[in-house]
């Protein structure tokens, strides 16, 4: 039996898109309604990308360290963290401690330059992140509901609103 999908929340709810059509012309307003519609297509897929991950303690920023680690398959500089996932220094360091503290990473000082930290999958962590890997690319699949092609466009549209 297929889940009963759910209605989608107004975004934004009519009294805000009202209040920004009183005062704003029609562009602004799509600007803003794209905004709130992202914010909530965002936060929809961290909730359900928890629940698929909370099996194995997992948050969606740890996933993505351990999925950078998984496609680069040797240790990596924890720099190279950070400019792949374009987050902080401070915000990898504290992903890179609680996913070491669970046995999914090692980490440890670069013999070249002690200055760095190199972060590699320990064998545990590989096979979960290999199996994720899958189950998340075909949840999303299904969850998503797009065919290729408007997969593509949504790729494509949120690369051009990156900075």
């Amino acid at each position: 039996m297929m889940p009963k999908k759910l209605a989608p929340p107004l975004v934004p709810p009519d009294f805000v898109r009202r209040r920004y059509e009183e005062v704003l012309p029609p562009g602004d307003v799509l600007a803003l309604e794209a905004l709130f519609a992202m914010r909530s297509g965002m936060q929809a897929v961290d909730n359900v990308m928890s629940r698929w991950l909370g099996d194995d303690a997992l948050t969606p920023g740890r996933w993505q360290v351990l999925a950078v680690l998984w496609s680069r398959g040797r240790p990596v500089p924890q720099r190279e963290i950070v400019e792949a996932l374009k987050v902080s220094r401070a915000n990898v360091s504290m992903l890179v401690e609680g996913l070491q503290k669970e046995g999914h990473i090692t980490a440890t000082p670069d013999p070249a330059d002690g200055r760095q930290v190199l972060v590699a999958l320990t064998p545990a962590g590989h096979a979960v992140t290999d199996r994720l890997v899958r189950d998340t690319a075909g949840n999303l699949r299904r969850s998503l509901a797009l065919d290729d092609s408007e997969l593509r466009l949504l790729t494509d549209l949120m690369a051009r609103i990156l900075p």
